[in-house]
């Protein structure tokens, strides 16, 4: 059979390029029908590639391109049929399809060339392509849908099935030289390329066709449905002979008339016109400008009431006839309410002469204020004839005044184009008072033309001075630090990204951590850790110079910005930094800051690596000087509990020694016992939190006081821990109150739930306590003491600790019962 395949893709071509230019021109209102037109240009060119190929020995543009162009042209179909149907789109299949068959297409042609495996692979993308489309179309669950659905779907599904038939035969036949070659199965491609491509396109346009007279009879339903059920007075006349040809039921709730009555009438035989001279003149102004809007006449009602009405109306055409589609708004309670306004103006004048704000006209034209209410002088202690007689440059700043004209320039030109639009507008000014102090005015003001044609400006002018003081207030905190007056973290980020430009490298970041704060906060509470802050924040501001800029990141941390500087001068000002922090001594306390730094020199290093350079220069400080500030401030701790109570130096140390001595009594290794002995000499550090006329009081403590006590033990825990050589030792600390029977504090542990050393200093600190005078109760002898003890052996002490205590270190006899 000799066909000529040549004669069939140029019919393909042009029938391709005459369905493009048809859905083209389909209206585009609808999406996904450009998509269908793209396709129907894809598979023309497509196909005209493929032609070449007979006459062309460029494989590129016949063999690669060609059938790149025809599977595009599929993917464009399924991309137009989700659009158009509003379908789930699946976003990378198509183009990962696209990308395959087009590597594909250039491997087997340029790298390894196989016709077979080349049409493999097209056709493998052709049946993919065409089964996505296929199963996209049979999941269509949204009715209603179009009734060419199941046409569509069989048709991509043949396409799918017979791709991969013709896929898999290229792989065991022989191969085919050309494109053109009239094979049988090239034969069925040719051909039902043709058919399915004009099948496709004449089933979409049908859809679409079908849409947009479901749209057009849904539009005229929509009109009907607004026409008929409108509030307002609506209806439809002749205009050759003014006879009513529909009407709504808000027309005859207006006029009263019943729908018989209404029928085949005009509006001059129902008598709704008050005056019938009135219909010639509103037909004469509809028919000069083919509409109106707002015309104003009256009109008479069944029972004879005269309404004013608000009319708005537009020639239209209907079957070749015109008529007038009218909107009637029935104004009369506006009417009414309006002449009631005009007869209360003197009430509203009177109004203005007493409001607060102060109400003002000032003719635009003539530049110059024609009226002020007597408020003005509470708002700037000027009289109503004083302010009139200035000019805008007397009556605001000069800021205020230049805001003011360029405002004034731009509104008026609105105000001419549309004087109908509210025209009103809000500004802030300043404005001086006659006592020469300044004021913030908030100005409300509308344009109107004046019945002399001049424009003018109507304006309430309203004092907020407070209210401007309050937002700068806020404002002012929400870029500084409420605790130390320092910029924040927020203005911080944003001055970085302002400052991270090529002109101002290069960029320095100083990052400061104040040693010790927490140590600090344990020990003498926040109120001493903030005031360690603002010492230091004042050092910043006093050191750093006004382009340097200070932010507090962070609890302890700082950071100090730099712009256009150098190592050297960033070394200076960390050296002046430290010559004033080593200057400062609060209340005994060591203020001890850690310092690192780091500069941005390359345009391309981020700021965030800079900054993270900056914090490990700064820990890298903080290790090797924050151990031995916090042992200096411990110490300074201890010192501070000396002098306020010169006893607790010997109790700590018997607490000390006897802690020791049962230690050695147990057989504890030394470095065990000086552990032990260190526990028992720092175990009231926590008392440094503890208000000294709670720990003095003679009489009896109550609840919130005693609750207080019982404090010390967790604030020494958390004062010692935070040195790494006294880790150990502040858990025994923190359990020195724990009692054998779980009633103790803070965590109520009991028996070998306590550690040994805490049992231990419990045990020697309890004996020194009852044998020293205290301000609540006098000193017992040792002999009661020890009795003291055997008492609560088994309650609050470790019995068997308890007696080797008695027995081994004070050398005294066990208490018999």
């Amino acid at each position: 059979m000799n066909i000529d395949l040549a004669t069939i893709a140029l019919i393909l071509v042009i029938s391709s390029i005459f369905q493009a230019i048809f859905i083209f021109f389909l209206s585009s209102k609808y999406p996904g029908v450009d998509h269908f037109g793209a396709s129907c240009s894809f598979f023309a060119l497509g196909f005209l590639f493929v032609m070449l190929q007979g006459s062309s020995d460029n494989g590129l543009i016949t063999v690669v391109i060609g059938n790149a162009l025809l599977l595009l042209a599929l993917i464009f179909q399924y991309l137009g049929l989700v659009s158009y149907l509003d379908l789930p789109e699946n976003k990378w299949l198509p183009f990962i399809v696209f990308a395959f068959c087009l590597v594909s297409l250039v491997y087997f042609e340029f790298v390894f060339n196989s016709i077979s495996l080349r049409i493999f692979s097209v056709y493998l993308s052709f049946a993919t392509i065409a089964l996505l489309i296929a199963a996209t179309l049979f999941n269509i669950r949204k009715p209603p849908f179009p009734r060419q659905i199941p046409l569509l779907f069989m048709l991509f599904a043949i396409i799918s099935v017979f791709s991969v038939f013709r896929g898999i035969y290229a792989l065991f036949s022989p191969p085919i030289g050309n494109a053109l070659t009239p094979t049988i199965f090239q034969i069925f491609s040719f051909s039902g390329a043709f058919i399915f491509n004009i099948i496709v396109t004449f089933t979409f346009i049908v859809m679409n066709n079908e849409r947009m007279s479901a749209d057009i009879r849904t539009a005229k339903e929509q009109f009907e449905q607004i026409f008929n059920l409108s509030p307002d007075a609506s209806l439809i006349t002749s205009l050759p002979n003014g006879k009513i040809v529909n009407f709504n039921l808000g027309f005859l709730n207006f006029t009263g008339f019943t729908r018989e009555e209404v029928e085949n009438k005009s509006l001059l035989e129902l008598n709704l016109y008050e005056q019938p001279a009135d219909r010639e003149k509103l037909l004469k102004a509809i028919t000069d400008n083919q509409s109106v809007d707002d015309y104003e006449l009256n009109f008479r009602t069944k029972n004879n009431d005269i309404r004013i009405c608000s009319i708005s109306a537009k020639i239209i055409m209907m079957n070749n006839t015109p008529h007038i589609i009218s909107i009637i708004n029935d104004i009369t309670d506006r009417k009414n309410a309006e002449l009631a306004l005009i007869k209360s103006e003197e009430k509203y004048r009177f109004l203005t002469e007493f409001t607060s704000d102060v109400i003002w006209l000032f003719n635009l034209t003539h530049n110059t204020f024609t009226y002020m209410s007597p408020s003005i002088f509470q708002l700037r202690g000027l009289t109503p004839e004083e302010a009139m007689a200035e000019n805008l440059a007397d009556s605001m700043t000069a800021d205020s005044l230049q805001r003011v004209r360029a405002d004034l320039q731009k509104n008026v030109k609105t105000f001419i184009a549309n004087p109908k639009a509210p025209n009103t507008y809000l500004i802030e000014i300043q404005q001086p008072c006659k006592n020469g102090s300044l004021i913030w005015v908030e100005v409300s003001t509308k344009y109107r033309y004046h019945s002399s044609g001049d424009i003018e400006l109507v304006g309430v002018s309203r004092n907020i001075d407070k209210r401007k003081k309050a937002e700068e207030k806020v404002l002012y905190l929400s870029y500084h630090d409420q605790l130390t007056g320092l910029y924040n973290r927020r203005f911080y980020e944003e001055e970085l990204l302002r400052l991270d430009t090529l002109r101002n490298l290069p960029i320095a970041l100083i990052m400061a951590d104040v040693n010790g704060l927490k140590l600090i906060n344990d020990a003498y509470g926040h109120q001493m850790g903030d005031k360690i802050l603002k010492e230091f924040a004042q050092i910043l501001k006093s050191e750093c110079r006004h382009d340097e800029i200070a932010s507090r990141v962070g609890g302890d941390e700082f950071v100090i910005l730099f712009s256009k500087t150098d190592r050297t001068s960033v070394e200076n000002i960390i050296k002046r930094l430290n010559a004033a922090i080593s200057k400062v001594r609060i209340d005994n306390i060591i203020l001890s800051v850690s310092m690192g730094f780091a500069i941005k020199t390359d345009p391309h290093d981020d700021l965030t690596d800079v900054f993270k350079r900056a914090e490990d220069a700064m820990y890298q400080h903080k290790l090797t000087i924050s151990p031995n500030i916090k042992k200096a401030t411990i110490e300074l701790i201890v010192n501070s509990i000396y002098e306020r109570n010169h006893q607790e130096v010997i109790h700590s140390q018997l607490v000390c020694d006897y802690c020791q001595a049962i230690g050695r009594e147990l057989g504890l290794e030394t470095e065990a016992l000086d552990q032990l002995g260190l526990a028992g000499l720092r175990h009231d550090i926590g008392e440094i939190a503890i208000d000294a006329a709670i720990l003095n009081k003679s009489e009896k403590l109550n609840a919130a006081e005693w609750a207080e006590i019982k404090r010390h033990p967790e604030i020494g825990y958390h004062i010692l821990r935070s040195v790494n050589e006294l880790t150990e030792i502040a858990k025994f600390v923190l359990e020195h109150h724990e009692r054998w029977d779980g009633k103790g504090y803070p965590k109520g542990l009991k028996a070998n739930e306590i550690t040994l050393q805490g049992r231990i200093i419990a045990i020697a600190d309890a004996y020194c306590t009852m044998t020293t005078d205290r301000p609540y109760c006098r000193a017992l002898t040792d002999e009661e003491a020890i009795i003291e003890i055997k008492k609560c052996a088994g309650q609050q002490f470790d019995e068997q600790l308890a007696r080797t205590f008695v027995e081994k270190v004070l050398k005294k006899e066990w208490p018999t019962s």
